[in-house]
């Protein structure tokens, strides 16, 4: 089986676009990751296109009506928070079994303002009072944390500081602004123990990839961008008594890390740079520990050091994270990977990794009554 490479990446910058289509945005990062690889859309093979939003409208057919119907076959992918990630998987696969030699992955989401999922927030059948909207199901999840290794909700909040203080460096954020410790722990409560500054933002996006085998990558020259997709997996949740009630997401995440890990034949100490899923701060927590970047307990005074900033140890979010950069559901895994390549190809300018060669991309989707997608990417330096 083929080694399977990104040949060209590239994204929007993240925000509110109410007057464009969801067609329009999918064609906009289409054409930016061809035009990355030096390709055009005649050249591929195929498209894997996700979305949430519009799942049932053919939104990779309606892009190509845009930038080139060239009668190649369309999968249209929707998979929660994992949808973007799950349709450069299902690429990935593709050239991996060899049925094709070179694909296009695109994600993308139109997504208006307030709390995703408003219209519930009930109780489920065997529920938790509230469980039913995402600020409550993560809150649950910090205060688990808290209840068990001690973790702060200043702890918390820092990783809200974090990832503003990383996207000031980051074009494509939604957001761009500094958020000092106060401002963070002060701001409106939301669902203890996440303020509204440590919940993620509601955006217009679109990423997109182009992925090759080695041998085409190699023929067509482009070996020396190119970033090796060193491990793709996916889990959902495993059955346990409180899925009855609310989602386990961290079984789902370190089911799909030891299986990356173990895919790639490495482990979380050669991780150059990571990002992860920090739809809110405390789940950026908890994942620190499901990846494996630390012990279990010690994620708190893992971001007391600053062992996840920009020159820490393993820095986590440095495009700013969804908390920053913004979460447009069907667009974020294949943005994710997108920083991560940035990085390893040493073009992330003044966010830059210094020498980075391996790096993770981790989204994780679901809720109450729904399970859960995790998907998980290694990717190194050609």
């Amino acid at each position: 089986m083929s080694d399977v490479y990104v040949v060209g990446i590239d994204m929007i910058k993240f925000g509110r676009y109410p007057d464009r289509t969801v067609p329009g945005l999918a064609a906009e990062a289409a054409l930016l990751a061809l035009d990355d690889a030096g390709l055009t859309i005649d050249q591929m093979q195929a498209l894997y296109c996700g979305n949430l939003g519009q799942a049932n409208n053919m939104v990779g057919q309606r892009m190509l009506a845009e930038i080139g119907q060239t009668g190649i076959p369309v999968v249209n992918v929707a998979n929660a928070c994992a949808t973007g990630a799950t349709a450069f998987r299902d690429a990935w696969m593709s050239i991996k079994a060899g049925v094709f030699d070179m694909v296009l992955a695109v994600g993308v989401e139109q997504m208006g303002k307030g709390l995703l999922g408003g219209g519930g927030g009930g109780v489920s059948t065997e529920g938790v009072l509230g469980s039913g909207t995402m600020p409550t199901m993560f809150a649950q999840i910090g205060v688990e944390h808290s209840r068990e290794y001690g973790t702060t909700f200043e702890q918390f909040a820092k990783v809200s500081v974090k990832n503003h203080h990383h996207s000031t460096m980051n074009a494509k954020s939604m957001y761009r602004i500094e958020t000092p410790l106060e401002e963070v722990m002060n701001a409106e409560m939301i669902s203890y123990p996440n303020t509204k500054l440590m919940c993620s933002v509601n955006v217009d996006g679109s990423a997109a990839a182009v992925l090759a085998s080695e041998a085409t990558a190699r023929k067509l020259g482009l070996m020396d961008r190119a970033v090796k997709v060193r491990a793709s997996e996916m889990s959902s949740n495993p059955f346990a008594e409180r899925q009855l009630a609310m989602p386990d997401f961290s079984a789902a995440t370190r089911l799909a890390a030891k299986s990356a890990y173990e895919s790639a034949g490495v482990g979380p100490d050669d991780i150059d740079l990571v990002e992860l899923h920090d739809c809110f701060a405390t789940a950026e927590i908890v994942h620190y520990e499901n990846l494996g970047l630390c012990a279990d307990g010690e994620a708190g005074s893992f971001i007391d050091a600053g062992e996840t900033a920009l020159g820490g140890k393993v820095p986590v979010n440095v495009s700013g994270g969804l908390l920053s950069k913004g979460h447009p559901l069907g667009a974020t895994g294949i943005a994710n990977i997108y920083e991560v390549s940035t990085h390893l190809r040493g073009e992330a300018g003044e966010r830059q990794v210094k020498g980075a060669r391996m790096g993770l991309t981790h989204v994780v989707g679901g809720g109450p009554g729904m399970g859960t997608a995790c998907a998980i990417h290694i990717l190194e330096k050609a």
